[in-house]
């Protein structure tokens, strides 16, 4: 990328022309990526294992003049992979980022939790994401600016009490990212991993109740939980042409969750904490959530 191509990319977007792959997109974070990198000008396959929900969010895309379609996609199933990285060739004839955000959650004490359940997490977390990017990576080699985005989790970084295999799991994908990065650079593909904090997600919603979200927030250094579209916006970065110094990084988009050891900084009492302290700021505007 020149110099002076770099200058105005949050202008001119750098995205206008290229094609991802995104895999989970069916909801969530997923979802807010494949909108993003649409919105920028680039065309979208969004893939999910609810092929309805993939469908819904091409179908929006589309409608606000996007270009996308779906497919239905089980990561830990070789054949469905093939069949997507062949609709997305079928389709647009060429493949420029993979960004996948699929994650399977089984939370459970570490001496309770069916090994089953402990398996399956990695073969979805792990295997997955490498079978993913295995049969993406001969179609990358062709494109001049090629990125793969893992999304993480914080769970891989810090211990996660009862989390289960998704903590590890997560752990095994970000170390899996970085070796990808190191072994796959002589192709020119770049790989990344964004690590979310807590974030306001349909799965979030699902996996844990409403009171131990609100309580969590209280401990976010920015003092609430993050948007779907504040994480798209890393991942979808990351996957673009303006990244093209970046890989082997695992980045926290967490509020800075991650560099707080308390719930509060040192030094403040509660009765004497400043009000900037026990007020959570709002989103802003542009990322404002509708109920």
């Amino acid at each position: 990328m020149s110099s002076a191509a770099a200058l105005d990319w949050m202008k001119n977007s750098p995205i206008h022309g290229l094609t991802a792959l995104v895999v989970g997109g069916g909801s969530g974070m997923g979802e807010a990526s494949a909108k993003a990198f649409a919105a920028n000008g680039g065309s979208v396959v969004v893939a999910d294992l609810r092929a309805d929900e993939a469908a819904r969010v091409a179908d929006e895309i589309v409608s606000r003049g996007g270009d996308a379609i779906s497919t239905g996609l089980d990561v830990a199933n070789a054949e469905d992979i093939a069949a997507s990285v062949e609709k997305t060739l079928k389709r647009y004839g060429k493949l420029d980022a993979l960004i996948n955000t699929s994650a399977l959650v089984k939370p459970a004490p570490l001496e309770d939790g069916s090994i089953d359940e402990w398996r399956r997490c990695f073969q979805v977390n792990v295997d997955g994401a490498l079978l993913l990017a295995r049969a993406c990576l001969p179609h990358l080699r062709k494109s001049p600016c090629a990125a793969i985005v893992n999304v993480g989790s914080l769970a891989g970084e810090h211990g996660y009490a009862r989390g289960g295999a998704y903590g590890p799991s997560k752990a095994a994908l970000i170390t899996l990212t970085r070796q990808m990065a190191l072994e796959w650079a002589a192709y020119g593909v770049r790989v990344n991993v964004v690590n979310p904090g807590t974030i306001d997600t349909p799965m979030s919603r699902a996996a844990v109740r409403p009171e131990v979200l609100a309580e969590r927030a209280k401990t976010i250094p920015m003092r609430r939980l993050g948007s779907p579209e504040e994480v798209a916006n890393v991942i979808v970065f990351l996957a673009s042409p303006a990244a093209s110094y970046i890989t082997g990084q695992a980045v926290n988009c967490d509020g800075g969750l991650s560099q707080s050891l308390f719930p509060q900084p040192m030094g403040f009492d509660p009765p004497r904490r400043p009000a900037e302290w026990t007020a959570a700021p709002s989103v802003p505007a542009p990322f404002t959530r509708r109920s």
